[in-house]
């Protein structure tokens, strides 16, 4: 019952925190363990579009941006701003459906003009879509994370250095985790199944 009710508040100070972020055009999420989110730096892309580099762990940015909250939030887990991310959505609208709470766009390693977006929605559940981009045309798309407050567990995520990404089921009781799937980003954007 104390994880049911300290999930619902989060969820409550996440709705808020999306008013309050929507002058600003930042809001984040958060978990534990600093160690990784200490490696977490933001990039400047060519259009001044701040990027997220890896890896990115989204428990680990849950902990920092939605648990603690704080300044170094925005630093480290920078958004796409609200004219590239209006952009995207129109650009996704037979994809996706709803409108996303945040947009991340990653960082990759690779040289071939592929464009790798986080997009968070939240609701009655949470639910996070990772989709490869290469000029204007979608490559490739998967659901990475979800959340439903009722159930025991949920699935989180986190995309390391080498486009790698692992799918993990993680306890609302003990906050332990435990992989259920692996997937890599391929060098032509597709999303394979490892």
């Amino acid at each position: 019952m104390y994880y049911k009710t300290h999930f619902i508040f989060i969820f409550a100070f996440l709705i808020c925190c999306t008013e309050r972020s929507k002058t600003k055009s930042v809001l984040e999420r958060t978990t534990t363990g600093s160690e990784a989110v200490t490696n977490m730096v933001s990039v400047t892309g060519n259009a001044g579009t701040e990027i997220v580099a890896l890896p990115f762990d989204f428990e680990k940015y849950t902990t920092l941006c939605i648990q603690k909250g704080g300044s170094e939030c925005a630093e480290r887990y920078p958004l796409l701003n609200e004219g590239k991310s209006r952009e995207l959505m129109t650009q996704l609208s037979s994809k996706l459906e709803g409108t996303p709470e945040r947009i991340f766009q990653l960082h990759s390693s690779q040289k071939n003009n592929l464009k790798i977006y986080i997009i968070c929605f939240d609701g009655d559940s949470s639910s996070e879509e990772m989709v490869v981009i290469r000029g204007n045309q979608i490559v490739s798309q998967e659901s990475v994370g979800y959340a439903m407050p009722e159930n025991k567990t949920y699935q989180s995520f986190s995309v390391n250095e080498d486009l790698t990404v692992n799918i993990y089921e993680v306890n609302y009781s003990d906050f332990k985790k435990k992989t259920i799937r692996k997937y890599k980003i391929q060098a032509d954007g597709s999303i394979s199944k490892i």
